[in-house]
């Protein structure tokens, strides 16, 4: 049990509440973000830390909009959470969440002071989950790209402020990466949000590539649906690629190590999706603890890569050949 945290402003916080403050975030991580938290190892504590909390607000937000039925009601959700990050900018803590979450938005508060994170990326993640709230298609990449920024891409540039990142110009890789990481979900999580009634997958390539929604229903993996899937996963792959050509400018004291294993840990549910015979209706793609132990390696040869070298790859199994 985590010891409540005293009660504190963010300008003078006292050791005891950033210690359960910031505990609290780590669980909240350990429990959602398995990857994450594997690859965090490699951060010192303070940007681990941070890490944590900004990992544990974005969490909240996607429970709390989950755990309530009707729209309108998801709706009043996400403007508690503009109230919040209201309050956060305003350095005052909320009193909206309680238990673990609270002690969660905690570390949040000193976090984003302390890294220097701007509001309007949270902002921005807001947006993306009142997307979901707007449609449950897409009508192209372009579309669906956009959702991946807002929900993911965005992110990236948050644990930029974390680690420190001093080179602006590595922004969009991180933003690559974060887009190649939420398009994995998206590959993996195809049956699961059709339950939901949602389908990320663009409507106009389900079109090109022949698959019918009513085959999607079904979980038939045919063999339209095989080569749109390699048609997705050979985009992810090119952005996980895009993404990791940036590595080399981020502080060597963690968050390249860190980013690379991120890379090839989550990329590595590609692989497996392929080994799965593209079945994501009847199975859930995912890596064990020693296949994401066995696929440091290969994020050392990533995080070791001098400027102007290839990227390496990054991924077990032969390029698809389909480079969208």
């Amino acid at each position: 049990m985590l010891p409540v945290p005293m009660a504190t402003t963010h300008a003078n916080p006292t050791p005891l509440a950033d210690a359960a403050s910031y505990d609290a975030a780590e669980a909240i991580c350990r429990r959602h973000a398995k990857s994450f938290h594997f690859a965090s190892k490699f951060l010192s504590k303070p940007k681990r830390r941070h890490a944590f909390a900004v990992y544990a607000f974005c969490r909240s937000v996607d429970d709390a909009v989950d755990s309530v039925g009707a729209d309108d009601a998801k709706r009043e959700k996400l403007a508690e959470f503009d109230g919040i990050l209201d309050e956060v900018y305003a350095g005052r803590m909320p009193s909206a969440l309680r238990g673990e979450q609270r002690w969660a938005l905690e570390a949040f508060g000193h976090t984003v002071q302390a890294c220097g994170i701007e509001r309007a990326l949270f902002d921005d993640l807001l947006t993306g989950v009142r997307m979901d709230l707007e449609q449950t298609r897409f009508a192209d990449w372009q579309a669906l790209e956009k959702y991946c920024y807002h929900v993911a891409g965005v992110v990236g540039l948050m644990m930029c402020r974390v680690f420190g990142l001093a080179d602006k110009t590595a922004e969009p890789n991180a933003i690559a990466m974060g887009n190649a990481m939420q398009l994995t979900n998206i590959l993996r999580d195809v049956g699961e949000d059709w339950q939901r009634g949602r389908l990320y997958i663009p409507q106009d390539e389900l079109e090109r590539f022949g698959v019918m929604e009513k085959d999607i229903a079904a979980g038939r993996v045919t063999r339209p649906w095989t080569e749109l899937m390699q048609y997705q996963i050979a985009r992810a792959e090119r952005f996980y690629r895009e993404g990791a050509s940036g590595i080399e400018k981020l502080p060597n004291d963690g968050p390249r190590r860190t980013a690379a294993v991120m890379a090839v840990v989550y990329g590595g549910i590609l692989d497996k999706i392929e080994q799965n015979g593209f079945d994501v209706f009847s199975q859930r793609a995912a890596l064990s603890l020693p296949e994401k132990i066995a696929r440091v390696p290969m994020a050392k040869r990533l995080w070791s890569r001098r400027p102007f070298e290839p990227v390496p790859q990054m991924f077990k199994l032969v390029t698809r050949g389909m480079e969208p």
